[in-house]
């Protein structure tokens, strides 16, 4: 494949990864519209809807595995690793975002492996986290899961929205994973006599 032509493949996949995080359900049309490229393009480059989902899927898996390494380099703790997870998944949310809502794409063999794996390498830093005492024993690891999910979509809704940068929510994401949004035990109000 040319130079040009791989250039062109990996912004059809990139635009794609956008179309698919804010609409689960597009259709090749809509992915083809937002890369501005015709539909036949998209088929010659990528081929059918279920051979982007699959080629998505792995980028997407490829993409988090590397963010995540990257900030775990100079992990002191386990906490330190995972809040340093939670940090680089903002910048790619819309790549954890695209494999929590196409679930369907973890029927083929290769992406559940990984997705499998990727779970259980997560659970294994949240019960190493647990064992440091930063949290909480009692609270099972697929709430956990599900908690660091919803921080990172919500810091890529702010960013989003424009409302907060990328690194601020990522930064925002951890913080309330790990800390919630209180500032402290709730002193108690004192009514004036």
């Amino acid at each position: 494949m040319s130079e040009k032509l791989e250039t062109t493949r990996n912004a059809l996949i990139d635009g794609a990864i956008r179309v698919f995080a804010a609409q689960p359900a597009a259709s090749l049309a809509d992915v083809a519209e937002a890369a501005g490229v015709r539909r036949v393009t998209l088929h010659r480059l990528i081929g059918s809807r279920d051979d982007l989902l699959k080629e998505i899927a792995m980028r997407s898996i490829t993409e988090m595995d590397e963010a995540c390494q990257r900030a775990v380099e100079n992990a002191e703790s386990a906490t330190d690793a995972l809040r340093a997870c939670v940090e680089a998944l903002v910048p790619v949310g819309d790549r954890c975002h695209f494999l929590w809502t196409q679930t369907a794409v973890w029927e083929e063999a290769t992406i559940a492996k990984e997705v499998d794996r990727q779970n259980r390498e997560l659970a294994d830093l949240i019960d190493e986290a647990k064992s440091e005492g930063s949290l909480a024993i009692d609270i099972p690891n697929a709430w956990i899961t599900a908690a660091i999910e919803a921080c990172v979509f919500a810091a890529l809704q702010a960013t989003r929205a424009g409302d907060i940068a990328v690194n601020d929510a990522g930064k925002l994401a951890a913080r309330t994973l790990l800390k919630g949004i209180g500032t402290g035990p709730a002193n108690k109000r004192r009514r004036k006599e």
